[in-house]
Formats: structure tokens, C-alpha cells, sequence
């Protein structure tokens, strides 16, 4: 089965798309196991990192809250396709 998972980040420049084109035939296990909401769960695990704090001031350097990749992209959710 393939599966193309589209993660979806924010910044200054606008959404950014990243596809992730999955075949999990040589998984070899059941399909049903393998889930796009799985796949964006571990992409956001590995390549994010989440910030607590809500930060008002839109001066300070802090990142406001949400997922963030490691050059400033905040993470707002994936499309499964």
C-alpha cells in the first residue's frame, strides 16, 4: 500500500508543503497497522520540537507556542492523501 503523507509547517514566507511518499509493502506486516496520522506522528516527534510558554511580546526571540522544526517552522498539521 502506498501512502503519501503532505506535512504542512508556517513561516514568514508562507505554508510550506513536505510530502512523504510511504510504500509499506516491505513492511511486512498488516496494512492496517501503518495509518497516515502515524506516519506525521513520527515525522513530528523526530523533526519538531514543542514549546509550552505562550509568549506575548512579538519582539522576544522565544518561539510562541506549538510544534517548531529546528529553523523556526511551526508545524500546523498534515493532509493524508
Amino acid at each position: 500500500m502506498k501512502i503519501i503523507v503532505v506535512i504542512l509547517l508556517l513561516s514568514t514566507s508562507g505554508i510550506e508543503k513536505i510530502e512523504l511518499k510511504t510504500d509499506t509493502r516491505w513492511l511486512k506486516i498488516p496494512e492496517a497497522i501503518v495509518h497516515c496520522g502515524e506516519i506525521a506522528e513520527k515525522w513530528r516527534e523526530i523533526n519538531t520540537k514543542y514549546y509550552y510558554s505562550r509568549n506575548t511580546d512579538p519582539n522576544s526571540p522565544k518561539e510562541q507556542q506549538g510544534n517548531y522544526t529546528r529553523n523556526g517552522k511551526l508545524m500546523i498539521g498534515y493532509i493524508c492523501q
